[in-house]
């Protein structure tokens, strides 16, 4: 079993705000994941994802991208699909030179078409790219976006380029609350252990909802829903995942849940 455990983007500790910097900071805490977020746009050229991978490769750091987030593969307007297609197909390209084995992707919203309809576009879309890094459609915390469990599930089965990004808090807040024991947990990964996932990409953050939908990310203090739990389901079974921390305390958070799984002596040792 392996558990690596990074950040969402640059460390809030890192005085310098390059990705580059953000990675080194990530090895000094010793941590050992780092996802790039391309938030609004792909900030990293060509050149500066060949030096992003030679720096990780040194530093033993397992790297992600987060594909910008206002896309819609669902969308009613054509002009919004094609410009999301683009936004994956430029972030599969940087994350296969700088060495990431999964971009993150909000594949989008339902609109007023039915939840077959949505999925049919979703998979047909993500049918159309190769590369190396798998395509990563994460759950999703709202009722109106796709990004239900099942859906990622079948999805994650149909496409052989498409992996899960399990996102605990979205599915916590979409079910209105609905994590609350180690086995709410234990069945959100067998779920995707059941169908050969073999490495579960994962993100941890605390979460404020109302009525089945998230509003705002908590440090994982706030026990929404309770991480303790899912470190002592790592510690008890056998998975491979990654887990990163989205927390508003973003590396402290990462470095809390490391302490929660060094007592379970489950951590990866390099």
């Amino acid at each position: 079993m392996k558990t690596y455990i990074g950040t969402a983007g640059i460390p809030l500790s890192c005085k310098k705000r390059t990705t580059i910097d953000g990675i080194n900071q990530v090895k000094t805490l010793g941590l050992d994941a780092f996802e790039i977020e391309f938030v609004r746009n792909i900030y990293l050229n060509n050149n500066s994802a060949k030096q992003i991978k030679i720096i990780a490769q040194n530093q033993n750091i397992s790297l992600s991208c987060h594909a910008p987030y206002y896309l819609n593969l669902a969308s009613k307007t054509q002009s919004v699909i094609n410009n999301s297609k683009n936004y994956i197909k430029n972030t599969l390209n940087i994350a296969d030179i700088c060495g990431a084995k999964i971009i993150v992707v909000h594949a989008g919203f339902y609109m007023d078409r039915t939840k077959k309809e949505t999925y049919d576009l979703v998979k047909s879309a993500c049918n159309e790219f190769e590369s190396k890094a798998k395509i990563g459609i994460e759950t999703m915390g709202r009722q109106k976006q796709f990004g239900t469990i099942e859906e990622i599930a079948k999805l994650t089965e149909e496409c052989n380029n498409v992996a899960p990004v399990i996102d605990f808090a979205h599915i916590h807040a979409r079910g209105n609350g609905s994590i609350k024991t180690k086995k709410d947990f234990k069945n959100i990964l067998d779920r995707f252990d059941n169908i050969g996932v073999k490495h579960m990409h994962c993100h941890m953050t605390g979460i404020h909802y109302e009525n089945g939908n998230e509003k705002h990310h908590l440090p994982i203090s706030s026990n929404e829903p309770d991480f303790r739990m899912l470190a002592d389901v790592l510690k008890e079974n056998d998975y491979n995942v990654t887990i990163i921390s989205e927390s508003p305390l973003i590396e402290d958070d990462a470095l809390l849940f490391k302490s929660w799984l060094k007592k379970t002596n489950q951590i990866m040792s390099h």
